[in-house]
């Protein structure tokens, strides 16, 4: 199947518009269509892996020929040299110049000239900021230094001007200060072992004059010198210092050997020597014969090797290996030189980490193995941030493939199930990969916060709009809070942060849909007529009575009489369920920071409602109605309003003392009556 898939992918001419419709109108369903994305991912998946692996499977080789190709330049230049000084002999022999004076070849340098190149070293490196390490290693000492140009390898374009030093063991690369103050002109950037590189001359094309090639597992870097002289200049002194480099380390070997074995000749011809191996102390190694060891000496390249095959939890064993073993190194200069070498090993596989877990794609699981690695390298707080700005893309990634199709509710229903879920899931990885360090929870805290600031703003955009009524608000909110509490069994409580955020668009919702039945309330006054509502038929009667008790008034039913009637006007029968509607859908929407809000919008409306029922008492032509009108105000300021009371304490818990101030309402009603209240 994949092989298939393969081929039909990899044909010439290949128009993947119509390869999708070809599957979509073949598929039986979208789980025909599921199947056969996830196959294409996997091949992707695949491809990319093989070709990961051929990148890096033949870089070694790549770095051996570079240094061939360098060994290669050398030469050349040397016979370029040779022939050069050839000609100029035969020049002189022509002109026959008798005072011309011959060089002489170089004298071995003295003790006060190595002194004195010391002393230019650290003389130079005062200008160069962040440096101080590198003057501590003894035996170094200044061979060439002068300004370059860096060129970007791709493009060929001019990226920074540079200031490099030449020591006799590595090469120092320092970056130009623009806004300098003082004596300091640089500032350090990078330091590379001479053991590691190689140097290739590149030939003269275009803009590319005057450069060559730096390869330093894994960068390349292009210098470009103001002349040819210089870099000639650069060359020569490159490789000769590489050459020089070499023939030390190779005498050092020698003369260890040569100690090692005149040891153990004088321990095995030493009579007074004592050969009770229970008994014998053995002698302290120096730290120059601990870091002789062969898989020491080795390490800075394995590490390089298990960076380019992606090998990270090698990497990192080796590193903890290492580290365990130097701890046991007493404390020299040749100590601090070898911890500088696996330091930048280890600030490479630092960078190459985070570039890995800023680039990954996926759940969160597949961030842990470059998460932990970083958390073992005792990165835990770049791990941390990396982890949660690459769960940010992801939420975002699948937050923007969510469509708007169908109602509201429908949609944020998939939003709350998406964001929050995928918080659950970031939550639970987080505890596993970060459980040993707290200092990391704040940080995730942090981050939620963040992350349901902006799913608020995406679901408010969508709830709270002109055209959305209460009700839905209510259950969109409502929906968003169960989804939160979700959030609760990794131990995270977000529900103060959400009500924060959505109290301002929840206040304004509550007034609007106050405003709405204030409104119609009196709009329909100026058509009331005060007369007792006729529903026709007995079944529309019952119909009405159920709907009331379906809202708390279980008393209504004594309202009803002769079957179809009822001692309530319409518009009152209306405004009961609107007021109690409204009273349960701003429950749900409840919070403590908006308990005012609820009761002053809910006396709003009953005030609205009496204040129609005191214009119709004042009135003259309603003067014969005034029993009827005292009915409706004592259904209500007392059976509708303890509804209200009943119910508001339920939710909240504690009664609202306000509401007391209705009754007062309601006295002042009877006193505007001409004739004695009817009670109900």
């Amino acid at each position: 199947m994949a092989e298939g898939l393969k081929r039909t992918l990899g044909k010439p001419g290949f128009d993947p518009e119509d390869y999708a419709r070809e599957i979509a109108q073949k598929s039986d369903g979208d789980r025909d269509l599921l199947e056969h994305r996830q196959r294409v991912q996997n091949l992707q998946d695949d491809t990319s892996l093989a070709l990961k692996k051929n990148v890096y499977q033949n870089y070694m080789q790549f770095i051996e020929t570079a240094k061939e190709i360098s060994y290669v330049e050398s030469e050349m230049y040397q016979l370029s040299h040779i022939l050069t000084d050839q000609k100029t002999i035969m020049n002189s022999m022509m002109q026959m110049s008798i005072t011309d004076k011959e060089e002489t070849p170089k004298e071995k340098e003295t003790p006060k000239e190595k002194e004195d190149k010391k002393k230019n070293l650290s003389t130079l490196l005062e200008k160069v900021e962040g440096c101080s390490h590198v003057t501590e290693v003894p035996g170094r000492y200044l061979v060439h230094s002068g300004a370059l140009v860096e060129l970007d390898p791709d493009s060929n374009t001019q990226i920074q001007r540079v200031h490099t030093f030449l020591m006799n063991d590595s090469l120092m690369v320092a970056s130009w200060i623009a806004s300098r103050r003082g004596p300091v002109h640089y500032k350090f950037q990078a330091l590379y072992e001479l053991d590691s590189l190689a140097v290739v001359n590149i030939r003269d094309a275009g803009p590319m004059k005057n450069s060559f090639k730096v390869l330093v597992f894994p960068d390349c870097r292009v210098f470009q010198a103001e002349s040819p002289k210089a870099k000639r200049e650069w060359l020569d002194s490159l490789d000769q210092a590489k050459k020089s480099k070499a023939a030390a380390d190779s005498q050092k070997k020698e003369a260890q050997v040569k100690e090692d074995a005149a040891g153990d000749s004088f321990d095995r011809n030493n009579p007074f020597a004592d050969n009770d191996e229970e008994d014998q102390d053995l002698p302290l190694q120096s730290a120059e014969e601990m870091l002789r060891v062969d898989w020491i000496q080795e390490l800075p390249e394995d590490l390089d090797v298990c960076i380019a095959q992606r090998d990270f939890e090698g990497a990192v064993d080796l590193i903890d290996k290492c580290n365990e073993y130097l701890e046991e190194v007493p404390q020299s200069p040749a100590l601090k030189e070898y911890r500088a070498r696996v330091d930048q090993r280890i600030k490479h596989l630092t960078e190459v980490l985070q570039h890995e877990l800023q680039g990954l794609q996926g759940g969160p699981k597949a961030a842990r193995r470059a998460v932990l690695q970083l958390i073992k390298l005792g990165k835990s707080t770049q791990a941390c941030d990396l982890f949660l700005r690459n769960r940010t893309m992801a939420i975002k990634r699948s937050l923007r493939q969510l469509k708007m199709e169908g109602s509201t509710t429908l949609y944020v229903n998939k939003l709350c199930y998406v964001f929050f879920t995928t918080m659950l899931e970031v939550g639970r990885e987080f505890q596993k990969d970060f459980s040993s360090n707290n200092g990391c929870c704040s940080a995730f805290v942090v981050w939620a916060k963040l992350e349901l600031e902006t799913f608020v703003g995406m679901f408010a955009r969508q709830v709270f709009s002109s055209k959305t009524s209460l009700s839905m608000v209510a259950e969109c909110v409502e929906m968003a809070q169960q989804y939160c509490d979700k959030l609760c069994e990794i131990g995270l409580d977000l529900t103060f942060a959400l009500h924060s955020l959505l109290v301002k668009d929840v206040r304004r919702a509550m007034h609007d849909g106050r405003d709405q039945i204030v409104e119609a309330i009196r709009h329909r006054s100026m058509e009331e007529k005060w007369r007792a509502y006729n529903l026709l038929t007995p079944q529309a009667c019952r119909e009405v009575v159920k709907e009331m008790e379906d809202l708390g008034l279980s008393n209504f039913k004594s309202l009803m009489y002769d079957d179809c009637w009822i001692k309530l006007t319409p518009n009152m029968v209306t405004y009961t369920k609107q007021l109690l509607q409204f009273l349960d859908q701003c429950l749900k929407l409840y919070q403590p920071e908006l308990h005012m809000v609820l009761v002053e919008n809910v006396m709003m409306i009953v005030r609205c409602v009496g204040k129609q029922m005191e214009t119709a008492l004042t009135a003259k032509e309603y003067t014969k109605s005034h029993p009827f009108i005292l009915k409706n105000a004592s259904f209500v300021f007392e059976m509708v309003v303890q509804r209200v009371e009943r119910r508001f304490q339920e939710h909240v818990g504690k009664p609202a003392k306000q509401f007391q101030e209705l009754r007062t309402d309601y006295a002042k009603l009877r006193s505007l009556a001409r004739t004695p209240t009817t009670e109900l």
